[in-house]
């Protein structure tokens, strides 16, 4: 059996704006690195040697931020829908160029999700169960009303109930899946499909079906500003270097004044924040300026935007290049 992967790129980020005017979110940072390094580095790990990334919405930004995978200890390649078209018509485009046996493995992901379960069990347990047509990543929640609630016998799945409503507890879908090739047969080409709402169900009452992998690990869905904000405090508060003793913020290549008071922020490279500046919450893009004694509170700004010294801003939102 050979291990391929494909990560899900192609959206717009329309919740994460305007952060995403020039950057796709999943280039945006965890740290010091792209939100999809890490997810190249965890396949690296579980045994994956080549990697697809299905990209469309800013393609062009990909290849110069990711090489070919190479520091990554896998190979990286990359596929470009003409139109969007789903997570499964993007999953059927990103594979036309591969050369898969029926006892390979694909493990899919969203783009824009972090996870620390074991990949290398999932992958294991696919194969334990005779290779299903998917095995999902399930995890249990109090409250499945914001999810993909799923409907279980034993380890198979029998129904996908999407974002039920009463609150219910139970185990959602956690947006890792190890696919058979197979799988690709029940997505017609060139059409607007989606994984999770058209082929999983349908996948159901086939003979191989779609089983479930659990285990309660750490999850993030890294799309809204506010996401991105608290993935990067968990990173810092797990991965605090000697050097950085203060893992309230996430100050990354920043200029920061001595006399600035920066708490539970994301600063991004090459921001400037003035003297007696004080920002908590917020998350500030690259470039950015914030003159001195300016005051933010739940803020977004994009790229370059600048705040004029003194100025209080709670909970605002600031586009590319604006001047407050």
């Amino acid at each position: 059996m050979s291990l391929h992967a494909v990560i899900l790129a192609g959206g717009y980020g329309s919740r994460m704006m305007p952060l995403t005017t020039r950057t796709p979110k999943h280039l945006l940072p965890i740290d010091d690195e792209p939100v999809i390094a890490h997810q190249l580095r965890r396949l690296g790990a579980a045994g994956v040697a080549s990697v697809t990334l299905a990209t469309a919405h800013h393609a062009e930004a990909f290849l110069p931020a990711l090489g070919h995978g190479e520091r990554f200890g896998l190979h990286l390649r990359y596929t470009r829908e003409p139109e969007p078209r789903g997570t499964g018509g993007a999953l059927k485009h990103a594979c036309a160029g591969l050369t898969l046996h029926p006892d390979d493995a694909l493990v899919v992901i969203n783009g824009d999700l972090l996870s620390d379960h074991d990949l290398a069990a999932h992958v294991r347990a696919h194969a334990h169960a005779g290779a299903p047509l998917a095995t999902i990543h399930a995890r249990p929640v109090d409250d499945a009303s914001a999810f993909g609630l799923l409907h279980l016998d034993g380890d198979r799945i029998t129904r996908f109930e999407e974002k039920p409503a009463g609150a219910p507890a139970g185990f959602v879908n956690a947006g890792t899946y190890v696919v058979s090739p197979s799988l690709l047969d029940l997505i017609p080409a060139g059409e607007v499909v989606s994984l999770e709402r058209d082929v999983f169900p349908r996948a159901v009452a086939l003979d191989e079906g779609v089983r479930v992998y659990r285990e309660d690990a750490r999850f993030a869905d890294i799309g809204t500003p506010a996401a991105l904000l608290a993935a990067n405090l968990a990173w810092a508060r797990d991965h605090v270097p000697s050097d950085r003793p203060n893992a309230t913020s996430v100050l990354l290549g920043a200029q920061v004044a001595p006399t600035a008071r920066v708490e539970r922020c994301l600063v991004m490279p090459g921001a400037q924040i003035g003297a007696d500046a004080v920002l908590t919450d917020s998350v500030v893009g690259p470039g950015c300026v914030i003159g001195d004694g300016a005051h933010l509170e739940g803020c977004v700004l994009g790229d370059g935007a600048r705040v004029s010294p003194g100025l209080r801003l709670a909970d605002a939102v600031l586009a590319v290049d604006e001047r407050r």
